[in-house]
């Protein structure tokens, strides 16, 4: 069968309808502004509203970029090919109800008036030549031409057009009612495009746009994330600022290692060894699909696009995924896959003339590639998560580097890799992603693409312009990729957080993570390993990732789900992460299991106390710096609203936490507004689910807090402090609710604090939950004083005269003091009816909960109870004694507004939370005052203190960007606040002690502070210390008394 005839065989009844009478045809009226077709690919020959002056149009069937044909156009010079019909023009408008929310990735809630994705221009063109001109694209009413812009014609093979009509990318005004386009030949000579997926007015995905060799003057989205992507082209611009250097001896050893290690890594003992002949069959149908013919110095072959061309720009044919793919070939799964697979079979084939055919192949592919767009200086302006579909290019070309030589193709291959990959960027330290003293290293970037980009060097012949790139790459992976970044930047943060879409996300972060430690490995030991300094920061990263999650599968528990909510597991594939950055330290990375300790994270508000593998307790919050979620709508969660609003749970090996089942995201019948440790307002479902806006062009909810004290303090033998001052967001009418929360980690204890609970919202109260349990089979029997309670349902209001504990169904406890306050501690064991997590059915399940009722409206509502994670009820029996005693192991010795203070006489500790701005005077314990708002501890050590601080606001604003002149706050693009990447800056606390005292050690720099701990005064009975902070971190000090 004619391999033509074959392409059209493929196309399904949906896509063979939407080719044809389902594109709608209108006339040119304003009645109807839609365009004759939503895509013309010349399926039904030339339309008889597309003719030429000057040239000569017909149909061809060798090229084509959808479909079976494409228009092709001889022309000679001043030539035009003119497009008569409305053009379908508009601009942007709001969605309507029953709108995609899908579209662009922006899964807006239509009924939020949110406006649709502006219009613009789209087509693939096809040059047989390339040369030094340009067309001129015009729109209009007939002769008059409203708008226009040049396309670049210094090119050969596909490209694609896409500009947008209203973001500045035209020259002129465009018109509602404009009827014509116009495409301009250059002036003089003669040659042939082939035009296909013509669209003239289609969506388009403003954030993708960017500035490439064919269109240079388009402008990127504002948007301030690493756009790395976006910014190929300018990155393509940059040069080698290093000096050259003779390729010495050394350096090709080390080359020379490298080169074996990048073979250990993608072509492993166990791939190799499953090699047989037998597969070449396999291989031999799979490029046979590519349908790869040539004619000459001419290639053809099957349409090759990557597939969110489809979604972004032609969502309006109404077709999915699997029917577009029937009619094209896409960048990974088939294109960069194929490549690898043929070069892993060259690489491990014995038979030469196996090696011979492969080795054909694997030419004809890379042509291919190169004549279906995937070349350098390519407009890419409709690319997004790029690093995905192109990570095994570079392997294969490196593996196959011998037969592009043999073949005069591996300059070429240099060449598109290096611009794909984006690799020119090493070249400047100094401007990153196009911003000056930047450090930022996009977390898709990283993953797909580090590594990689080393491969480009590596494709090189030796020469002292290898050797130049491969330092140039070096000093960039030290000072840049794995640097600390500011503020809401990516990836790495300096308490060990890893970013990406502005907030800490183990899936994305882990494998930016894994990437960059797999580079740190294949460079160790080697002229062109990474600095100390750089290894340093990138082990704290892995210790927090190891640390952070728990059991043999490594899971992290809710405190850390942000997006989708389900609870991130470690791929197995990164099962040898630890033990490659141990090979790099020469020492060994913190393993979670053997991790005894308290880890405060700043840039993430999550705080976690960890013992081994037997119990790790979380604590979660957010901040004006910190988000408290990323929604993106309810098909990922719809009742994200409390779930950070200081969220307590723990975690065991049984059960990852008291919100997820063995198997699943949710317990079914959950109560979204009783998270564990969290304090909320009941209000109605209809009252909370999420509502996703589009600012700016994007979507999701990100919505910040206007409180930058949230955080706390880390030490050296496993305490904490955790603070919380939260106040709800306008958005949902909660700008009302108000209060502050603190949470003490000592030991297995977590003592949790309240104060100053505020909310004017009526008929509606407001609650803290202790723990919302799921009574699973088998669960343990919920323990009320020492008497398991077996009715079922049970409802009880508790006396809150006295002291009360309670064990809950999964082994944790908890106590509450005798109290005179309002609220009311209940219990429940019962079946609850509640929203699914996607805000659709209604789900049941049996729940054990108790919670503090602080009433409707409360003023000045406060709290306090005890968790003590995996207890039993001999001891807490135990510890309910000793809490009545006079040496209580815990002692709350203030719980105000100015001041949280508790005192652990067992371990000679006391913790301090002070809120106050200005500052407070405390006189309680060895602190008599704090110069402003810090968390801090002490302990006494024999004759020694041991002081530990940390300022968690991280101080990188003054004011509230989102707040209006009124006092109301609004919500804003995340990617478009302005202090994306600026920095923490220092700030000095000074607390005065009590008696005169040296520092004898500092146990604890501040690690990114200029100015370590000292003391400023040590005289007349007292001392000051002065501590510089940074970025949310803590110092610890060892004071011994003056002599």
């Amino acid at each position: 069968m004619d391999p033509r005839m074959r392409i059209l065989s493929l196309f399904t009844p949906a896509l063979l309808l939407a080719m044809s009478t389902a594109h709608t045809q209108a006339a040119a009226t304003t009645s109807d502004p839609s365009p004759r077709k939503i895509m013309e690919s010349f399926e039904d020959g030339i339309p008889a509203h597309v003719t030429s002056a000057g040239g000569t149009l017909s149909i061809n069937q060798d090229r084509m970029k959808h479909g079976n044909q494409s228009l092709k156009w001889d022309w000679q010079g001043n030539a035009t090919l003119v497009y008569d019909g409305h053009l379908g023009y508009r601009k942007q408008q709001p969605m309507k109800p029953g709108d995609d929310p899908e579209v662009l990735m922006s899964r807006a809630d239509p009924s939020q008036g949110v406006l649709e994705p502006p219009r613009a221009f789209f087509a693939w063109i096809y040059n047989e030549k390339p040369r030094q001109q340009r067309l001129r694209i015009q729109f209009g009413r007939g002769d008059q031409a409203d708008c226009e812009f040049d396309y670049n014609l210094s090119f050969k093979g596909w490209r694609t057009i896409v500009v947008g009509y209203d973001r500045g990318d035209m020259r002129g005004t465009p018109h509602p009612d404009m009827d014509r386009m116009t495409i301009n030949a250059p002036a003089t000579g003669s040659g042939t495009f082939y035009l296909d997926m013509l669209g003239t007015s289609v969506p388009s995905n403003p954030r993708t746009v960017n500035a490439n060799p064919q269109l240079p003057e388009i402008d990127r989205h504002p948007r301030l994330v690493g756009q790395y992507p976006h910014l190929l082209f300018e990155f393509s611009k940059q040069t080698p600022t290093f000096d050259l250097l003779p390729l010495d001896e050394q350096s090709l050893r080390d080359i020379r290692t490298l080169e074996q290690r990048v073979e250990a890594i993608w072509l492993p003992d166990s791939t190799r060894a499953a090699w047989n002949p037998s597969k070449i069959e396999g291989i031999r149908k799979a490029f046979a699909k590519f349908e790869i013919r040539r004619d000459g110095d001419q290639i053809f072959g099957r349409p090759l696009m990557n597939k969110n061309v489809f979604g972004d720009h032609f969502s309006e044919l109404g077709l999915s995924q699997d029917e577009w793919r029937e009619d094209v070939l896409t960048w990974r799964w088939d294109f960069n896959a194929m490549l690898l697979r043929v070069a892993r079979a060259w690489q491990f084939s014995e038979d030469q003339a196996i090696r011979l055919e492969l080795e054909q192949m694997f030419i004809d592919l890379f042509d291919y590639g190169v004549d279906q767009g995937f070349a350098e200086g390519a407009g890419l302006g409709w690319i997004h998560h790029y690093s995905y579909v192109i990570r095994e290019y570079a392997p294969s070309m490196f593996f196959m580097r011998s037969v592009l030589k043999k073949h005069d193709r591996l300059d070429e291959a240099i060449a598109v890799s290096k611009y794909l990959h984006g690799f020119n960027r090493i070249y400047r330290e100094d401007v990153v992603y196009d911003v000056p003293g930047r450090i930022s290293a996009n977390a898709d970037d990283l993953q797909g693409l580090l590594t990689q980009r080393l491969l480009c060097a590596l494709l090189m012949d030796d020469s002292p312009e290898k050797l130049r790139d491969l330092r140039h790459y070096s000093s960039y992976l030290s000072n840049i990729s794995t640097g600390y970044t500011n503020a809401l930047d990516e990836t790495f943060k300096p308490d060990g957080s890893l970013f990406h879409h502005a907030g800490h996300a183990f899936g994305y972060g882990g494998r930016a993570l894994y990437s960059t430690v797999r580079t740190l490995y294949l460079l160790r030991d080697t002229s062109f390993a990474a600095s100390p300094e750089s290894v340093a920061r990138i082990k704290k990263c892995v210790d927090s990732y190891e640390q952070s999650l728990f059991g043999p599968a490594k899971v992290a528990s809710k405190a850390f789900a942000t997006c989708r909510f389900s609870n991130y597991e470690s791929p197995k594939n990164f099962a040898d992460m630890a033990d490659m950055m141990e090979a790099v330290l020469g020492g060994d990375v913190v393993h979670g299991p053997d991790y005894e300790g308290f880890r405060m994270m700043s840039y993430n508000s999550v705080g976690l106390k960890r013992s081994g593998d037997e119990w790790m307790t979380t604590v979660r919050g957010h901040g004006k710096y910190v988000y408290p979620y990323e929604s993106w709508g309810t098909h990922f969660f719809a009742y994200p609203l409390f779930i950070a609003n200081g969220y307590l749970d723990v975690t065991y090996p049984d059960s990852i936490d008291s919100l997820t089942p063995e198997k699943g995201i949710w317990h079914p019948g959950l109560d979204w507004r009783r998270y564990p440790g969290t304090t909320a307002v009941r209000l109605d479902y209809d009252q909370i689910i999420c509502r996703l806006n589009q600012v700016r062009d994007e979507g999701g909810e990100y919505l910040f807090s206007d409180q930058p004290f949230v955080g706390g303090v880390e030490t050296s033998y496993g305490a904490g402090v955790f603070v919380f001052p939260f106040r709800g967001h306008d958005k949902y009418g909660l700008e009302s609710f108000a209060g502050k929360k603190t949470y003490f980690f000592m030991d297995n204890m977590v003592v949790s604090l309240g104060s100053e609970i505020t909310s004017d919202i009526a008929g509606h109260a407001v609650e803290t939950t202790l723990f919302q349990n799921a009574l699973t089979e088998g669960h343990r029997p919920v323990v009320l004083n020492g008497q398991a309670i077996t009715a079922y349902p049970h409802q009880q209001d508790l006396n809150t005269e006295q002291a009360n504990w309670m064990i809950d169904a999964r082994g944790t406890g908890f106590w509450t003091p005798p109290s005179r306050d309002d609220a009311t501690l209940k219990l429940s064991l019962g079946d609850q009816e509640n929203p699914g997590p996607h805000g659709k059915e209604m789900t049941t399940g049996s729940f054990a909960t108790a919670w503090l009722d602080h009433g409707e409206v409360p003023s000045n509502a406060s709290y306090q109870f005890v968790m003590l994670a995996d207890t039993d009820a001999q001891a807490m029996t135990r510890f309910a004694q000793a809490m009545a005693s006079d040496s209580a192991p815990a002692q709350v010795l203030q719980a105000d507004a100015n001041a949280h203070v508790v005192a652990f006489p067992k371990a000679k500790a006391t913790a301090y939370a002070v809120y106050a701005t200005e500052g407070a005077t405390l006189d309680l314990g060895v602190v008599r005052q704090v110069s402003k708002q810090a968390t801090l501890m002490t302990k006494a050590e024999g004759k020694q203190l041991r002081l530990s601080l940390a300022d968690p606001d991280l101080n990188i604003y003054d004011g509230q960007e989102d707040r209006l002149p009124d006092g109301s706050r609004i919500e804003l693009s995340v990617y478009e606040r302005e202090w994306f990447f600026w920095p923490s800056r220092p700030s000095a606390v000074r607390v005065t002690l009590q008696g005169e005292w040296d520092i004898q050690s500092l146990a604890q720099p501040m690690e990114t502070a200029t100015t370590q701990p000292r003391i400023i005064l040590a005289e007349q009975g007292k001392t000051v210390v002065e501590f510089t902070c940074r970025d949310g971190l803590s110092a610890e000090l060892v004071l011994t008394p003056k002599d």
